[in-house]
C-alpha cells in the first residue's frame, strides 16, 4: 500500500481507526480522479456507482428546483466523503456535486466497498457514525431555514467555521470564507444582497471585521447571541 494513499484514507472521518487488511483493501479499490473547477462530479438522479473522498479542493452538493433555482445542501471540504448515502441505500444520487475549485478525489466503487463493509465491523460502526453526522447536519440546516432569520444562520455559520478552522472560538481569531459570497448566500438560503447587508450589520455592531472574504471575530458573545435568535 502506498504511504500517501494510506495517510489520505486515515484522514477521512469514515475510515478513522481502520488498520491492516481493511486499509489495504481500501487502497486497492480507491481510484484517483481529478476534476477542474465548475466540473460536475455526478448528477442528481444518476444511479450511484460509488462515492467520493475529497482530497483537495471544494465541492458543493446542490439541488435545483423546476424553475432553475439552486439550493446548496452541503459544502464538502478536504477529508470528507460525499455521495455515500446513495451507495448505502443502493439508490441514485440525491444531489449534484459541482467543483468550486480544481479538485482531487478518491473514488470508492460501490460493489467492492459493500463487500468490505459486510466483513468489517469497525467500518460498519464508522458508517453509522458518518450517517448520523450527515443526518444531524441536515436537521440543523432544516431548522435554520425554517425557524431562524438570515442573521442567526450566518452567525452560527461563522462560529462553526471559526471552531473548525482554529479549534476554538475567541476574540481575535481570523479565518477565510471557503466560498464566494454568492455561494454562501445560496447555502444559507438567501441572496447575495441580503448576505452583504447582514455582514455589514455584524461589522457595524463590532461583532466581526471583514476584508475580501477574510473574517476576524471581534466579539464572539454577540455572534452567539445572534445565533441563538437574539437581537443585537
Amino acid at each position: 500500500m502506498s504511504t500517501r494513499t494510506r495517510e489520505v484514507l486515515r484522514k477521512i472521518y469514515l475510515f478513522a481507526g481502520l488498520e491492516g487488511r481493511d486499509l489495504e483493501s481500501l487502497d486497492r479499490m480507491a481510484q484517483s480522479r481529478s476534476f477542474s473547477r465548475e466540473a460536475a462530479i455526478f448528477w442528481e438522479g444518476r444511479q450511484a456507482q460509488g462515492f467520493y473522498l475529497l482530497v483537495e479542493g471544494l465541492v458543493k452538493l446542490v439541488k435545483s428546483s423546476p424553475d432553475g433555482k439552486e439550493y446548496i445542501m452541503r459544502l464538502v471540504t478536504p477529508g470528507e466523503s460525499f455521495g455515500e448515502a446513495a451507495v448505502f441505500a443502493e439508490s441514485s444520487y440525491p444531489a449534484t456535486a459541482i467543483c468550486l475549485e480544481d479538485c482531487r478525489t478518491l473514488f470508492i466503487p460501490k460493489a467492492a466497498f459493500l463487500n468490505l463493509l459486510a466483513a468489517s465491523p469497525r467500518l460498519a460502526q464508522n458508517m453509522l457514525a458518518t450517517m448520523s453526522r450527515l443526518l444531524y447536519h441536515l436537521t440543523r440546516q432544516l431548522e435554520d431555514l425554517s425557524l431562524k432569520e438570515v442573521s442567526a444562520r450566518l452567525a452560527r455559520y461563522l462560529l462553526e467555521l471559526c471552531r473548525e478552522s482554529q479549534g476554538r472560538i475567541e476574540a481575535g481569531l481570523t479565518f477565510d470564507l471557503p466560498v464566494s459570497k454568492t455561494h454562501l448566500a445560496a447555502y444559507l438560503g438567501t441572496i447575495s444582497e441580503t448576505l452583504s447587508r447582514t455582514l455589514a450589520r455584524f461589522k457595524g455592531i463590532g461583532a466581526i471585521s471583514e476584508d475580501k472574504g477574510r473574517i476576524t471575530v471581534n466579539d464572539p458573545v454577540i455572534l452567539e447571541k445572534i445565533a441563538r435568535g437574539g437581537k443585537s
